[in-house]
């Protein structure tokens, strides 16, 4: 079971939520104007939250908000706004993600009477950046730039099995500013890949994902080492994370390969949906 820590800083927390919408977002802002048509991307700023939609695709991870009552406690108008948004946008089901800051009872009673209901919990977690030894795997890991776009995005979604349709999003950052993109090789053959955004003092370790065949080889271990030393290199201190939470009853290896690289539990972020 996860077990979360006793302190973290209020202001550390909204530096880590608002990472979060910095690097993600940047999947969806850059998108040329005709695919994000045809897919239903959009990007929308409600306050301090920020509402993420590809109508096209049911995939909660694209269809989320996040940063919702950072700065001030949320409200039934905010809530209303945003179910609007979905709504209009013709996507089934979407969730908003609350931080341990905007977790208030009054706001899961709203959220209650709105309709919502809590589904899941996603893991936050951070650590120093400090220069780890390599990992040695068998498999050759790379940087790549925007010539792989289509590899990366390839990677991700053969391992995730995501729609096609999600492609565009997932190769947009590559080879962009603030940006580090990998993959992992058998020979010629990309088995895994990673990203890492770095913005100011933080690093974000991205995506990442693993081909089944090749899980249990300690490669995204090799590839969280290979990022840390990416970020500490580019001057950056901390490196923040966000994973499924690690239950008795449904596992999470992404969580569980962080917390053997170092990384901490800053808190369980909750996730309420609306369909």
């Amino acid at each position: 079971m996860t077990k979360q820590i006793k302190y973290l800083p209020i202001t550390f927390g909204r530096d880590m939520e608002n990472q979060e919408i910095s690097y993600f977002s940047e999947h969806y802002r850059a998108l040329p104007r005709g695919v994000a048509t045809r897919l239903g991307v959009a990007a929308h700023t409600l306050g301090q939250g920020t509402a993420l939609i590809v109508s096209d695709v049911d995939v909660l991870a694209f269809n989320r908000v996040i940063g919702l009552g950072l700065d001030a406690p949320a409200t039934e108008a905010q809530l209303d706004e945003l179910t609007g948004l979905y709504e209009a946008a013709g996507t089934s089901r979407f969730f908003i993600q609350l931080s341990k800051i905007a977790e208030r009872p009054a706001l899961l009673h709203l959220l209650e009477a709105k309709g919502f209901s809590h589904y899941n919990n996603w893991a936050k977690l951070y650590r120093r950046v400090q220069p780890l030894p390599e990992i040695q795997t068998g498999l050759r890991a790379a940087t790549i730039g925007a010539g792989s776009r289509d590899t990366f995005a390839d990677v991700i979604l053969r391992s995730f099995q995501w729609p096609e349709a999600l492609r565009p999003l997932l190769a947009n950052p590559v080879g962009r500013p603030g940006w580090k993109h990998y993959l992992a090789y058998d020979g010629q053959e990309p088995v895994a890949a990673a990203a890492l955004f770095m913005r100011g003092k933080l690093a974000s370790l991205a995506f990442a994902a693993t081909l089944p065949e090749y899980r249990g080889r300690g490669v995204q271990q090799a590839l969280i080492a290979r990022r840390l030393r990416d970020a500490y290199e580019a001057g950056c201190r901390w490196a923040v994370a966000e994973t499924a939470e690690d239950r008795p009853e449904r596992p999470a290896a992404s969580y569980r390969n962080m917390r053997r690289m170092g990384f901490e539990l800053a808190y369980l972020r909750p996730n309420y949906l609306r369909t």
